[in-house]
C-alpha cells in the first residue's frame, strides 16, 4: 500500500499540472496572466519544460479539436442522412399505400407445382401480377376463403420443407383433384402388395440359385446357364397361352382375371422356393413355375390399364400410369432391401443345413400379405364400367329396393374368384348362344311366337335335383339341399343394344323375385314367369337405364366376354315356317 505522503504528492503534482493547462488555455485565448509569466521568467528552467509540455498538449489538443470536429461534422451529417432517410421512407410508404390502395384483388387464384396454397392475382393500374407473400397474408383472411393453407407464418426453413415434401408427393403421386377418391386406397395397398411380392421373389430366387448349384452334374456355370435359358424359352410359352386365348374377357372380368392371375403367381413362386429339395428335377419344376409367373405378370400388366382408367378424372391416363410405375420401382427395392437383409441374416445366424428352410417358413406370411393386399385393392376399385355381374348386382337392388347399388355398393358385392350367385335361392344367369337358350323346337317356338324380331331369347331351365345315393346320403345326411330356382339362359341377337341387355338381366331379376304359384302346374308356372318378367322388364327398363346414366356408370356398351359374345342371326320366313311346324 502507497503511504500517505506519496499520496499527497500526487495530489499536489497533478493540482500543478491542472493549473498550468489553464494559464495555457488563457494564453491562447488572448487571456494571458502577466502575473504567471513574471514568474516564468524568474525560473528559466521550469520555463523551457512547460513549453514543450505545453507544445505536447497543444498537439494533443489540435487532434481532440480536429476529432471532435469531425465526430460532429459525421454526426451531423448522420442526423441529417436520417432525417432525409426517414422523409425518404415516409415518402417510400406513401407510395407503397399508393400502389396496395391500386392493387386491387381479382377473384383469380393460381396453384402453381410445390405450393400448398393459392396465390391471388390483383390489378395494378393496367396491369395484372400476383400479389407478394405479405400482400397475400394479409389477405388470407378475407371472407371469401382465398386461401386453403397459409404457411406464411412460417419460418423460411419450414417453408423449404414443406415444399420439399410436396415435391416428393408430386413425383409419386398424381394431383388430388385428377384422379377419384378411390386411387388412394388402391395405390396404398398396392404399395404393400409390391414390397411383399419382391421380397418372395428374392427369396425364390435365391432357393433357385441353390438348387442349380446342388443339381448340377457338370460344372455350376455351364449348368446354371442351361437351365435357366431353357426355363425363360419354355416359361413364354405361358404368355403366348394367355395373350391368344383369353381376349375380350381382360376387359369383361378385370377384377377377377387379376385376382386368379395373382393366385397362379403366388403357386409359381412357392414351386420355386421348394425348387432346392428337388434339385435333380430342376428344369421341369423351373419350367412350370415360369410358366406360372408368365401367366401372372401379363395377365397382371393386361388389366392394369383398364382399371387405371377408371381413376382419370382428367384424361390422364399418362400420368398415373407413369406415377404408378415410380411406386412400382420405390416398392421393389424395398422388398428387394428386405430380402437381402434375410438373405445376410440366414448367412450369418443360420446353419447351412437350415438355411433352405428359411424362405420356407417365410413364404406363407409373405403370400398372405401379398394377397390379402391385392384382395383388398381390387375391392377398393369402383369400376364404372357395366359387365354381366355387375348388372346383375345392379338390377337386383333397383328390383328389390326401388334404387340403384352406387358404385362402392357393387364394389363390395363382385366376387373376386367365382361369379356371384346373389344368395342361397338365386337363378344363375348364362349368356349363351341360341342353341342353348332354345334346345328344340317347341322352345324355339315359345321364344318367338310374339315377335320375331326380339333383341334376345330369354329361356328358363329348372334345375333337377340328382337322385341320392348310398354315398351322398351318408354325406349329405345332415345337409340341407341346395334350393336353386333355376337357369336362366340369354341369348342376343345381333341388333341388340345395351339397353336390350339391360332389359334381359332385369327380366332375369324380376323372375327371381315373383311369388311362387302353387295354382300352377309346371308348365303354366314357367309360362307365367317368363311371359311377368317380361311386362315388368318392359315397364321398367327405361326408367332403369336412365338411372344407370345419371349414377355416373357407363351404360353405352356392356362388357361381355368372348364367350359371351355370341349374337344369332335369323330369316324371318324361315322361322314363321317353323312356327307353323310346331303349331301343327
Amino acid at each position: 500500500m502507497s503511504s500517505p505522503s506519496s499520496c499527497r504528492r500526487q495530489q499536489h503534482r497533478f493540482q500543478h499540472q491542472r493549473s498550468r493547462t489553464n494559464e495555457y488555455a488563457s494564453a491562447t485565448n488572448g487571456n494571458t496572466n502577466s502575473h504567471s509569466r513574471d514568474d516564468m521568467k524568474q525560473h528559466p528552467v521550469a520555463e523551457k519544460r512547460f513549453v514543450q509540455k505545453q507544445r505536447r498538449l497543444g498537439q494533443n489538443s489540435n487532434v481532440f479539436a480536429s476529432v471532435t470536429s469531425s465526430s460532429s461534422s459525421s454526426s451531423k451529417t448522420k442526423g441529417e442522412n436520417k432525417k432525409q432517410k426517414s422523409r425518404t421512407h415516409a415518402s417510400d410508404g406513401t407510395t407503397n399505400t399508393n400502389n396496395k390502395k391500386r392493387a386491387i384483388p381479382l377473384s383469380i387464384w393460381e396453384s402453381r407445382k410445390g405450393s400448398n396454397f393459392k396465390l391471388q392475382y390483383a390489378l395494378d393500374g393496367n396491369k395484372l401480377r400476383l400479389l407478394s407473400p405479405e400482400e397475400a397474408r394479409d389477405l388470407s383472411s378475407n371472407k371469401n376463403g382465398a386461401f386453403s393453407f397459409d404457411p406464411l407464418h412460417l419460418g423460411r426453413k419450414k417453408r423449404a420443407f414443406l415444399r420439399q415434401i410436396d415435391n416428393i408427393r408430386d413425383s409419386f403421386f398424381p394431383q388430388k383433384t385428377s384422379v377419384t377418391s378411390d386411387y388412394w386406397d388402391y395405390a396404398k395397398y398396392r404399395f404393400t402388395q409390391r414390397i411383399a411380392s419382391s421380397c418372395m421373389t428374392v427369396l425364390a430366387t435365391q432357393q433357385m440359385l441353390a438348387a442349380i448349384g446342388l443339381g448340377a452334374s457338370r460344372s455350376i456355370p455351364a449348368a446354371a446357364a442351361l437351365n435357366w435359358v431353357l426355363k425363360d424359352g419354355l416359361g413364354r410359352l405361358g404368355k403366348l397361352s394367355v395373350a391368344t386365348n383369353f381376349g375380350r374377357s381382360f376387359d369383361s372380368d378385370v377384377k377377377r382375371l387379376r385376382f386368379s392371375s395373382s393366385l397362379v403367381y403366388t403357386g409359381a413362386v412357392f414351386i420355386e422356393t421348394i425348387t432346392p429339395f428337388f434339385p435333380k428335377h430342376f428344369l421341369a419344376i423351373a419350367t412350370v413355375a415360369n410358366v406360372g409367373k408368365s401367366i401372372g405378370i401379363t395377365t397382371g400388366n393386361v388389366v392394369r390399364p383398364p382399371i387405371q382408367k377408371t381413376f382419370a378424372l382428367e384424361e390422364n391416363l399418362g400420368e398415373i400410369a407413369a406415377k404408378t410405375s415410380a411406386q412400382q420401382v420405390l416398392a421393389d427395392n424395398i422388398g428387394l432391401a428386405l430380402g437381402v437383409s434375410v438373405m445376410k441374416f440366414q448367412t450369418k445366424f443360420v446353419s447351412l443345413a437350415l438355411q433352405r428352410a428359411v424362405p420356407l417358413a417365410l413364404f406363407p406370411i409373405l403370400a398372405s400379405i401379398d394377397l390379402v393386399s391385392i384382395h383388398k385393392q381390387l375391392k377398393s376399385v369402383q369400376l364404372r364400367t357395366v359387365n354381366k355381374e355387375r348388372a346383375e348386382i345392379i338390377a337386383e337392388a333397383f328390383v328389390r329396393e326401388k334404387k340403384l347399388a352406387t358404385q362402392l355398393q357393387v364394389a363390395e358385392k363382385e366376387r373376386l374368384l367365382f361369379p356371384a350367385r346373389l344368395d342361397a335361392s338365386a337363378l344363375p344367369l348364362r349368356v349363351t348362344s341360341l342353341g342353348n337358350a332354345c334346345s328344340t323346337l317347341d322352345a324355339l317356338a315359345s321364344a318367338f311366337k310374339d315377335d320375331v324380331h326380339r333383341p334376345y331369347v330369354l329361356s328358363y331351365e329348372p334345375y333337377v335335383q340328382k337322385k341320392r345315393t348310398v354315398l351322398s346320403g351318408i354325406f349329405m345326411r345332415d345337409r340341407k339341399p341346395l334350393k336353386y330356382k333355376g337357369r336362366a339362359l340369354l341369348a342376343l341377337s345381333h341388333r341388340a343394344t345395351s339397353k336390350d341387355v339391360l332389359q334381359g338381366i332385369l327380366q332375369v331379376a324380376h323372375i327371381r323375385n315373383l311369388p311362387f304359384r302353387k295354382d300352377l302346374n309346371e308348365k303354366e308356372a314357367y309360362d307365367w314367369a317368363v311371359s311377368e318378367s317380361s311386362r315388368r322388364a318392359k315397364a321398367d327398363v327405361n326408367a332403369f337405364h336412365n338411372q344407370i346414366v345419371s349414377n355416373g356408370w357407363q351404360a353405352n356398351l356392356i362388357l361381355l366376354s368372348s364367350n359371351e359374345r355370341m349374337p344369332y342371326f335369323l330369316d324371318e320366313k324361315e322361322i314363321r315356317s317353323l312356327l307353323k311346324l310346331a303349331h301343327k
